[in-house]
């Protein structure tokens, strides 16, 4: 037995031969499904530092964001040099309790007058165009919104719970601007 020469690949079995291929196919999955599964951990964490996913728990943004609605927040700091727009829609740590989160749409800008009177906004005097009420405003504010604040209210203003009742919040206190509604899907969408 110690005269017989080495296997050549004709005398290779099939099985042989089977084996030597299906050990390198499994050593190229198993490289496919590394970077399969590293691609995905960068993406979960790059889009854990860029957004926020929110549930929407009552009706003040109503028929904007209703309840149960879910929505995605895009991460961004806000200066008086980088304001949101008036109208954005806005997540922000509520000012009397830090550990809460907000959702509210933007309405006056910083240094702006804002006058709440006769179920409508002023804007320096001026009546601002608001499509996406729910309801008149109801009550009274008047106030000169501070260089480092902005004034915000809920859609459904009496159901509300917004600047009328604690004030201008300060731009440090925005965490971001809501993008987009992914639930339910029949409501899919981006937000004005």
């Amino acid at each position: 037995m110690d005269d017989l020469p080495p296997p050549t690949p004709e005398t290779e079995t099939v099985m042989e031969q089977l084996t030597k291929r299906r050990g390198l196919r499994d050593a190229w999955f198993w490289v496919f499904v590394a970077l399969i599964v590293v691609l995905g951990i960068e993406v979960w964490f790059l889009t854990r530092a860029l957004y926020i996913s929110s549930v929407i728990t009552s009706d003040s943004m109503k028929p904007t964001l209703i309840r149960g609605d879910r929505v995605l927040v895009r991460r961004r700091r806000f200066s008086p040099s980088a304001l949101p727009r008036r109208g954005a829609i806005v997540m922000f740590r509520d000012p009397r309790d830090p550990e809460s989160r907000l959702i509210k749409r933007v309405i006056g800008l910083p240094n702006e007058v804002v006058t709440i009177a006769w179920g409508r906004v002023y804007i320096n005097g001026k009546p601002l165009t608001e499509p996406y009420l729910y309801q008149a405003t109801d009550g009274y504010w008047h106030g000169i919104i501070p260089g480092d604040s902005v004034f915000v209210m809920g859609d459904n203003r009496f159901a509300s719970d917004d600047s009328r009742d604690f004030g201008p919040v300060p731009l440090d206190n925005l965490e971001g601007e809501v993008m987009l509604r992914y639930y339910p899907l029949s409501r899919f969408g981006r937000l004005p």
